[in-house]
């Protein structure tokens, strides 16, 4: 694999992954805040948004030669190619593994802790959340959300103490799945 070949695979899977979590992620909340007072001023910034993130995002997945070469990314190196050594389907599914489960435990942490404190703070306090809480935190505990992300914490921890057994598991042999069904 040569140095350009792994930008561009760095490159696709960022723009990738940026696009998924814009759409299904940042605009969604980005509505939620728009949609009571829906006019065409509104409904023309959320359509030119949404262009937007397209179009940075084609670019991101289209034109990966052109900003490896802008940025001359695959320049200054002493060698071209890039060996993995005896990196084998097993050790590349583990290490994503663990990349998914880290970064499972990292996004789910922060909102589980919130709500914590939120359903902690009701609790607590006689009268609820204040007005600045409501404002900042959201109206109510949201229960739905809080057991996701503890589900979600609770998978990433999982994947993290076991990526050696979920490896194996996802990298069996097809001959053992014949015998099995």
């Amino acid at each position: 694999m040569t140095k350009k070949d792994f930008f561009r695979i760095v490159i696709k899977i960022f723009g990738l992954y940026a696009l998924l979590l814009s759409v299904l992620t940042y605009l969604p909340s980005s509505l939620s805040f728009i949609l009571p007072d829906i006019g065409a001023t509104e409904i023309l910034l959320i359509a030119g948004i949404l262009v937007l993130i397209l179009l940075l995002y084609v670019f991101l997945i289209r034109k990966t030669d052109m900003i490896i070469n802008l940025l001359q990314l695959d320049k200054g190196y002493d060698d071209d190619t890039i060996v993995l050594g005896n990196f084998d389907s097993l050790k590349i599914v583990k290490f994503a593994l663990i990349i998914i489960g880290g970064m499972m435990l990292l996004d789910y942490v922060p909102d589980f802790l919130r709500y914590s404190f939120l359903a902690f703070k009701s609790e607590v306090s006689a009268n609820g959340l204040d007005e600045f809480e409501r404002m900042s935190y959201g109206s109510s505990i949201d229960y739905f959300n809080w057991a996701l992300s503890g589900v979600n914490i609770v998978i990433g921890y999982l994947m993290l103490s076991n990526y050696s057994k979920i490896g194996k598991w996802l990298t069996r042999d097809d001959k053992t799945l014949g015998n099995n069904a």
